[in-house]
């Protein structure tokens, strides 16, 4: 009885062993493709040539129909879901000096923060506050002053992911307890990892029966030239003007596009990013890096004739950043019609090398998508962890599916984030590719071996 079980032992371990084989045949195919012709970089050159793609703007409509074209022109099945969305500029005008003894000194790069209201045409000009602890406003005098928020990203998180969610609050929520204390005005440090001159936006709030007033970010440079002077000059004051403005929300679209499943096309695996960008770059990184990881995948798929069971859906989001209008109304569109989405992925990171993955799941599917990291070590992935998949995705619910975010390094992704600095300058071509073929190899692995729930 021996020899037959040794044999049954020797056979399976022969046919695991030549399924890894081809399974790493595959997987390489896919990287070989995506370096050779690094298709995704192309298309994100062509889509920050065409400039910003502020939510609501018409360049955003624009730069969204013209990739509509170039996915039709690949045989994807295409359409456009309509999405209100709010409509926001920031103006001719941003602006800021330093003022000593009535008289302007160095003037400081400031930009608006997304969401914020104008200062008086003529500007508006007062004593400054530093804040360097948002728990301690209490203990501050700021009214009729100029809240200065100056609280540093900590570089001593390794993540600067976490680094910026420690810090954001003073973006985010600054305007509002700087006003509710009688504050005039707002000034942020910039949430950047670096000190450099190039002021970094982003959305702020206001709360109903609070007065809303003007915010503004400094450069962490300045921010920090301007503690030093304030340090040595108590009486300094700040004289800000900006011409921003709101306007009635427009219509803008979702882009979906298809590529049919051969067994069961009623699933969906989801890949997705978000189409929306700030104003001051162009959102190469965040996120038309994401946006054309999205697409590459696709196109790496249809051109190396990949099989898949599920259909691939490929959603675009619009307006992520004023608030997830795009990921809230196709959520709300897929419940309707009773969308079976199996697996979600998002890619919000940036273009940078992947590492890895965060897993949004049962422990069991966590543990399965896990069991590939052997796959994709050859390829300098190797962090599979279980957490949070993608604010877009995570509109969908995580119950019934699996949701998945490409987690690219991030060590430099804060330098450029939300600045004028995110151009495809900061984008290299390989990295960006790699996020692409990781993201082709992942899905097929996946749609391949049926990791998902209730997907039979």
């Amino acid at each position: 009885m021996k020899k037959p079980l040794i044999l049954c032992f020797a056979l399976l371990s022969w046919a695991g062993q030549a399924q890894m084989d081809s399974t790493n045949e595959t997987i390489r195919s896919i990287y070989n493709l995506a370096l050779s012709e690094q298709q995704g970089y192309k298309w994100l050159a062509e889509l920050c040539s065409m400039g910003p793609r502020l939510s609501g703007s018409d360049q955003a409509t624009a730069s969204l129909l013209h990739f509509r074209k170039i996915i039709d022109s690949l045989g994807f099945e295409t359409s456009l879901q309509p999405v209100t969305v709010p409509k926001w500029e920031r103006g001719p005008q941003e602006r800021a000096w330093m003022i000593s003894q009535g008289i302007k000194s160095e003037e400081l790069a400031v930009c608006a923060l997304g969401g914020s209201v104008a200062t008086p045409d003529a500007g508006l000009e007062g004593e400054l506050v530093e804040i360097t602890n948002f728990n301690k406003l209490d203990s501050l005098d700021l009214k009729g002053k100029i809240a200065f928020y100056n609280i540093p990203m900590d570089p001593t998180f390794i993540s600067t992911g976490y680094a910026y969610g420690n810090a954001v609050k003073q973006r985010w929520a600054g305007a509002i307890e700087a006003s509710k204390r009688g504050a005039a005005a707002v000034v942020i440090r910039s949430l950047s990892s670096s000190v450099n001159k190039y002021p970094h936006t982003g959305s702020m709030s206001y709360e109903d029966g609070v007065t809303k007033i003007p915010a503004a970010a400094l450069s962490t440079y300045h921010a920090e030239l301007l503690s030093r002077e304030l340090a040595k000059n108590p009486a300094l004051k700040l004289k800000l003007n900006m011409a921003c403005q709101w306007y009635d929300s427009v219509e803008s679209y979702n882009l979906i596009a298809d590529l049919k499943g051969s067994e069961k096309p009623e699933q969906l695996i989801l890949v997705s990013g978000h189409f929306d960008s700030w104003d001051l770059g162009t959102g190469a990184h965040d996120d038309g890096a994401g946006s054309m990881h999205a697409l590459e995948s696709l196109y790496l798929y249809q051109k190396l004739g990949l099989a898949h069971k599920r259909t691939l859906r490929l959603v675009f989001y619009m307006n992520e950043e004023f608030g997830l209008s795009g990921a809230k109304a196709y959520a709300r569109m897929s419940k309707e019609k009773g969308l079976k989405h199996v697996i979600a992925i998002e890619s919000d990171g940036g273009g940078f090398s992947p590492r890895g993955f965060s897993i949004q799941s049962t422990p069991e599917m966590v543990a399965d998508v896990k069991n590939y990291r052997d796959y994709f070590e050859p390829y300098g992935i190797y962090q599979f962890a279980s957490g949070g998949s993608g604010a877009d995705i995570s509109q969908l619910g995580s119950d019934d599916k699996v949701l998945i975010g490409l987690r690219p390094d991030g060590h430099r992704y804060f330098e450029v984030h939300h600045s004028a600095l995110d151009n495809i300058n900061s984008v290299n071509a390989r990295e960006l590719t790699m996020g692409s073929a990781a993201l082709t190899a992942l899905m097929y692995l996946l749609d391949r071996d049926d990791i998902c729930l209730n997907c039979n």
